[in-house]
Parts: structure tokens; sequence; C-alpha cells
């Protein structure tokens, strides 16, 4: 995990770099006792996590943060307690107070990594059997096998997994999950659903019927023409095994 310092006291780098030099995972890709050389140095390094002093000549932390945000994580590392809430509502992973302990100062790379480790894994192309989300409590994930799912609500900004024997609310747009879960075993079917097809008993009219409790969700009409295009050969398979069918307003999969 490479990092960059940035502080206008030469002490206080050397405390940072002493204690870099003790975590294996930890590579230095600079350091800066003017912020604006030091934004430069992020800039071309990309580091990704970069422990920040707050109370500077040249330029507060606060205002270094609003440029690198983009390029890296912080960690400010600071004797003023005041800025804080305001770090915290800029997505600081964390707030060291000087003088820095080393155990302190390590949990705060554990944090990062687990930042780093859930923002990589949220981009990554979900696999064929699980997903991983994150929940609620700093640095846990947890696994959801897609065979539980039934299916997915959306609510805002967040989703809700209905699995077979539980919900699980997740922090996550039903858009970007959409995208990334296999095709050949979901489906966008509402503005606020996306179903698991094995999960499909039947379709009555405009609602889909699941096995489990015999929940009805509704078909959206822009979702329609496409769900029964997907269902085509399963329809066709239930009229030949059948012999009669109503239309395909009703069939079981």
């Amino acid at each position: 995990m490479k990092c960059v310092i940035i502080d206008d006291e030469r002490p206080a780098i050397a405390v940072i770099k002493r204690y870099i030099e003790r975590l294996p995972n930890l590579d230095l890709g600079g350091t800066a006792i003017n912020p604006i050389t030091g934004i430069e140095i992020v800039k071309k390094e990309k580091p990704d996590v970069v422990f920040l002093d707050i109370q500077m000549d040249q330029m507060s932390g606060i205002d270094v943060m609003k440029i690198i945000s983009e390029y890296s994580e912080v960690v400010f590392c600071t004797a003023y307690s005041e800025f804080a809430v305001q770090s915290y509502e800029l997505d600081a992973v964390d707030y060291l107070m000087k003088p820095i302990e080393f155990p302190r100062f390590a949990l705060a790379v554990q944090r990062v990594n687990d930042v780093l480790l859930s923002r990589h894994t949220a981009y990554q192309p979900i696999p064929n059997d699980y997903i991983f989300i994150k929940t609620g409590q700093r640095g846990k994930m947890l696994r959801i096998d897609l065979d539980d799912i039934a299916f997915i609500e959306g609510m805002s900004n967040y989703v809700a997994f209905h699995l077979t024997t539980k919900k699980v609310v997740a922090y996550l747009s039903l858009k970007e999950l959409e995208e990334k879960l296999p095709e050949s075993q979901f489906m966008r079917i509402h503005k606020s659903y996306i179903v698991s097809l094995r999960q499909v008993s039947s379709l009555e009219n405009n609602e889909l019927i699941l096995k489990k409790d015999s929940k009805h969700l509704p078909l959206g009409a822009i979702f329609k023409d496409t769900f029964l295009g997907r269902m085509k050969d399963k329809l066709i398979q239930l009229i030949i095994g059948v012999g009669f069918i109503e239309g395909i307003e009703a069939f079981n999969l």
C-alpha cells in the first residue's frame, strides 16, 4: 500500500516514517513539508493513502484533502481535535491526534486497508455463485449465496436482499447491482425490483408469483416484453407438455 506524508513539521514526518518502516505492507512514495508540493506528489504517485496534517502555513489540510481526495484516501494527523467532525464529513478514513502512538497508527492503516478492499470488491465482477456486500460494521463483509436470493428490492440508495431465510440491507444502488449480477440468473422486472428467475413460479397478468411464500411482485410495463422474451423457450416447453394454455399470461417455470 503506497503512502505519502504531508506535514509542515519535519519531526512529525520523521515519526510517521518510522511507523511506516515497521509495517511491511506500507511503501512510502514521498514526503512534503509544503502542501503545494505535496499535492503534486500525490497527483504523480497516486498513493493509496496520504497522512495529512491540518494546520499548515501555506494551506490547510482540509483544503488539501478537497483536491487530493480523488486520488487517495486520507488519514489526518494533527494536534487539534476541533477539526474531527469536518474531516469525517469529507470522508477521511481516520483522524489521529498527535503525539501519535504506533498501535493507533497501525489501526488507522488497517482501516485504510479495509476501505480499499471494500471499494475494490464493489467494482469487481460478481462471481457466479455468491457475492460479498459491505455491512454497516466497519470492515465487515457479508457473503450472500446467489441461490439464496428470492428477489432484491431497491430503496433509494439502499437495496434489500430478500433471501430464503432473512432480509439483508446494503448501501448500494439497484442499478449498480443489476449491472454486476449474472444475467442468466437475475432480471430487472420493475424500477424497484430484481428477481431471481429460479424463484419465479408463475405469471398472472402483470405480477410474478414467487415460490417463496407465494410472494407477488409487479412486472413493470417497460420490462414485460423483455421478460416474456427471456421466458420464450420455457413457455414453448410448457405448451407442448400440457397441450393447452389460455394465452401466455399464466405459466409455471
